[in-house]
């Protein structure tokens, strides 16, 4: 049964009348019938359907037929007639509803098929580098996974030499005993120096491809290059290629981009015969992306001899997992936003995520990991990752909170930690504000009139207990910002460990004009932190979120 027949059959049991849906489209010989609460009234309600003046033909069987919005187009509601008309306008109201619902439910099942097998080999090949401090020890696995999933019958893994001269291969696929030379990188015409040179990637085809690589090409099939990327740590501990320089002296332009190669993939021969697409692309770029992070985090691990060495890397750790936080743009142009994350140390566990839902809604979540250090870290990495998942999925609050709480449940269980977290969706549309919150204390949706109306938190934070999560809503009115900021704000010390509070914070938003943009009322906050504090060290990280949206 399809999502309007039960709608119409939920309807003939909570009032004992009859009704089918039939569709009239544009350009449409026959109408169509959409759903019926049973086969002998559609059958019944099937002339009126095609009847040239459908009240007409309604009166005289002793029904009532009214026109309605399908989602679509526009068709006729025909019911059994009833003391109240008021029940067929409520259900003349849902069908739409209820059909957009199905539409984005099928919507989102389709892509998740189809991007199966690319989001099964991203974690595939994060488990099995996660099994080892060695990327060498499992490249011939990592390059057959990639190929076999892109459809390449040929494929080899380069790596860069120890004076970064040149590329060598460490792993190949499809070559037989045909062996991979090494590839200068100062090369111009080599498809895997190109991809190194540019951080990115590069494709090829035909007599270009042959050129471009004599060996994975040698029949003028396709080609596709990626370098194998690590993050930049920023502090130039790799100096400038010989080839690619910066404008700023002593800087790489990898650093400068925030990429720096290690090396590349470069796959031929596409098993259907056609060019490698956009997706293939895309994927492969994931990958290198995956694997050049891997590598790095070796080789930190094999640098990092004595404790202080260790805090100092995962100090960059950290500066790398805050750049995975969404730019505060993403929402645009529909609403408006200014975010800020500042750590106490090396690690922190704060972080924040916003999401452009549709043109209607807009989606804002903050987070606060319990205690310090690099398990924090880990389970904020952990906590954005599953957020940023499941709150594209989701169409409510709740859900999305609960399905972040499943899948951090064995994680926080093992290391007895915990987070709050807060996920908050604007509708413009209908003007409301709806939201769910586990044991976030600092959540505020601020007026037009200074007004600060805290976002309860009805459940215990992710970690306590596996309590149901429940949504809440509130209005959104016209001149509302919504004001999200983790207990390192409220709890800031100065030198007499005086506590800030979280009262002078609201009393700050509460003096603003509000016509202020986000970035001023983010500026202001920190400003009072900054204020209070003086140069007293942070205990706890600091991050603050500030969103408004025009209904």
């Amino acid at each position: 049964m399809n999502e309007v027949a039960a709608l119409l059959a939920a309807f003939h049991e909570a009032t004992g009348r009859e009704a089918a849906l039939w569709e009239r489209r544009d350009g449409s010989v026959a109408p169509t019938l959409l759903g019926a609460s049973s086969p002998t009234f559609a059958t019944h309600t099937s002339g009126g359907a095609v009847a040239w003046d459908v009240q007409t033909w309604a009166r005289a069987q002793g029904v009532v037929a009214h026109l309605a919005n399908t989602g679509d187009s526009v068709g006729w509601l025909i019911v059994e007639p009833g003391l109240s008309d008021d029940a067929d306008r409520l259900l003349g109201r849902l069908i739409p509803f209820v059909r957009r619902l199905a539409e984005e439910r099928d919507g989102a099942a389709h892509e998740l098929v189809e991007r199966y097998e690319e989001i099964n080999l991203l974690y595939a090949i994060s488990e099995l580098l996660g099994g080892t401090t060695s990327v060498e020890s499992v490249a011939d696995t990592l390059l057959r996974e990639l190929a076999v999933t892109i459809g390449a019958t040929r494929a080899v893994f380069l790596r860069t030499d120890h004076n970064q001269t040149f590329l060598a291969p460490i792993a190949t696929r499809g070559l037989g005993d045909t062996v991979y030379p090494n590839v200068p990188l100062d090369s111009a015409t080599h498809i895997a120096a190109r991809a190194y040179r540019t951080a990115g990637a590069c494709t090829e085809d035909g007599v270009a491809a042959r050129d471009a690589d004599p060996v994975l090409a040698a029949d003028d099939s396709a080609l596709l290059a990626v370098a194998i990327t690590r993050p930049s740590t920023g502090i130039g501990i790799t100096g400038p290629h010989p080839v690619i320089m910066s404008r700023r002296p002593g800087v790489s332009v990898f650093e400068a981009l925030g990429a720096i190669p290690v090396g590349v993939l470069v796959l031929g021969g596409h098993r259907t015969g056609a060019s490698f697409t956009a997706g293939d692309r895309k994927l492969a770029s994931a990958v290198g992306t995956q694997i050049g992070t891997a590598m790095y985090n070796a080789s930190l691990v094999r640098a990092a001899v004595d404790r202080q060495q260790l805090e100092r890397e995962m100090r960059l750790a950290h500066d790398l997992q805050l750049k995975l936080l969404p730019r505060a743009s993403v929402v645009q142009p529909e609403a408006r936003a200014a975010t800020r994350v500042i750590p106490a140390e090396s690690v922190g566990g704060d972080f924040f995520l916003l999401a452009r839902l549709d043109r209607d809604r807009t989606g804002v979540l903050i987070g606060d990991v319990s205690g310090h250090g690099y398990q924090a870290a880990l389970v904020m990495a952990l906590a954005l990752s599953a957020a940023a998942i499941h709150v594209q999925a989701a169409f409510d609050p709740s859900i999305a909170v609960a399905a972040v709480q499943r899948s951090l449940s064995e994680e926080l269980e093992s290391t007895e930690m915990s987070l709050t977290l807060c996920y908050a969706v604007i509708d413009s549309r209908v003007g409301e504000l709806r939201f769910a919150n586990a044991g976030h204390p600092h959540a505020f949706r601020v007026g037009q009139d200074g007004d600060c109306t805290r976002l309860a938190a009805i459940a215990p934070p992710i970690g306590f207990s596996d309590a149901t999560i429940e949504e809440c809503v509130m209005a959104w009115r016209p001149g509302d910002r919504l004001v999200l900021f983790t207990d390192g704000l409220a709890d800031a010390r100065d030198a007499r460990d005086a506590r800030l509070g979280e009262r002078r914070l609201l009393d700050c938003l509460a003096g603003m004009t509000h016509r202020e943009p986000p970035e001023a009322i983010l500026e202001q906050l920190f400003s009072l932190v900054d204020h209070h504090v003086g140069g007293t060290p942070l205990r706890d990280d600091l991050a603050a979120v500030v969103v408004d949206r025009a209904l």
